[in-house]
């Protein structure tokens, strides 16, 4: 038996020697078949997804909306019932409480109840703040600025008939104008107070303002 293998080993080596291109391009063959096997199964890459960063979005900016008209530095002054009497630099559309924070707030004999702390000071204002026993219906202004001017929106009824044209009944229906629409946009608006027509504010026209 074991003669039998040895004969049949000698004739495959002398055919292998007999037949060397044979049998390199066999062992080339094999190693490939080998290496495509081992890289394939144990050596082969697994895909990793790569992730796209997502598209930005198109969010919608909001355009920044600059305030349509900046608020203009006035001047008012007050005096009366406040711990810190003067002039003060403010911003237009301040309101009287925040002017009396400014002077260090009210003095322990002010009248609270003798004037509207909401009330919208202009610019140009003289403010006095009444004390007590002085009575309600002492006016916080005279209506009057620094100009010589008469605040059509701030002035009592004394003040406001020191403006040519208008009397008691006039400066009643401006005050009444004033409750019921609130302040004059410009001194041209007190045109819309009955009673008052364009000769009428043709007269007044350089002594008011808003």
């Amino acid at each position: 038996m074991m003669d039998q293998l040895m004969d049949k080993l000698k004739v495959y080596i002398t055919y292998l020697k007999e037949h060397k291109k044979i049998a390199r391009a066999a062992a080339v063959v094999l190693i490939m078949i080998v290496a495509v096997v081992f890289f394939g199964h144990n050596g082969e890459k697994e895909e990793i997804p790569i992730q796209l960063p997502e598209e930005t979005k198109n969010t919608e900016t909001s355009e920044l909306t600059p305030e349509e008209t900046e608020k203009a530095e006035i001047f008012v002054d007050i005096s009366g019932q406040v711990k810190k009497p003067g002039v003060y630099q403010i911003t237009e559309g301040t309101r009287l409480f925040e002017v009396i924070k400014m002077a260090g707030g009210l003095t322990s004999d002010a009248d609270k109840d003798g004037f509207n702390q909401a009330e919208v000071v202009s610019d140009g204002e003289k403010i006095v703040i009444p004390a007590k026993g002085e009575g309600v219906d002492s006016p916080i202004s005279s209506g009057t600025t620094a100009s010589g001017l008469i605040n059509i929106n701030t002035a009592d009824s004394t003040a406001l008939q020191e403006i040519p044209g208008v009397g008691p009944a006039t400066a009643d229906k401006i005050i009444a104008y004033r409750n019921e629409n609130g302040r004059f946009a410009s001194k041209e608006d007190i045109k819309n107070v009955s009673g008052i027509g364009d000769k009428t504010y043709e007269k007044m026209k350089d002594k008011i303002t808003t």
